[in-house]
């Protein structure tokens, strides 16, 4: 990927991210250290749950989404920081074995009103599995300009 400024980031883009997977031992493993409720952790306590099976936490969903975002947008570029978060939602659970398609949506850019050498980026990062949304964020990340 070649270098991304401030300047080539178009409001409007699609820009696909890949995909990311997750196993029933990475969900039971991050859950243990990060959110250790039995429904991320537990396998038979999570049988008894709405859901059936462990799930994924939306911590590590989160997780799961950024390294292809860093990998197909913001890994060769001018970010400086993440700014803050607008919207956060975990519609759907994820669960072991499934692959989430991850895609992030260009929906504005501006010039700082505190520093005219920073740009802000508002996107809305997406991931779904066979269609169905398990992630929603917008966002405002912090370029260099």
């Amino acid at each position: 990927m070649s270098h991304r400024t401030f300047a080539d980031v178009t409001v409007g883009d699609t820009i696909d991210c890949g995909a990311a997977s997750v196993t029933r031992e990475e969900i039971i493993e991050f859950g243990a250290r990060y959110d250790p409720l039995d429904i991320h952790t537990d396998p038979d306590s999570a049988a008894e749950s709405p859901f059936g099976d462990v799930i994924a936490s939306g911590i590590h969903t989160f997780a799961l989404t950024q390294p292809p975002v860093v990998e197909h947008f913001y890994g060769n570029s001018d970010l400086v920081a993440a700014g803050h978060l607008e919207e956060l939602r975990f519609p759907a659970p994820v669960r072991p074995g499934e692959t989430l398609a991850v895609s992030l949506d260009v929906l504005d850019k501006r010039t700082s009103v505190r520093n005219d050498g920073r740009g802000v980026v508002t996107t809305r990062r997406t991931a779904t599995v066979d269609g169905e949304l398990v992630f929603d964020m917008r966002n405002d990340t912090v370029w260099a300009i």
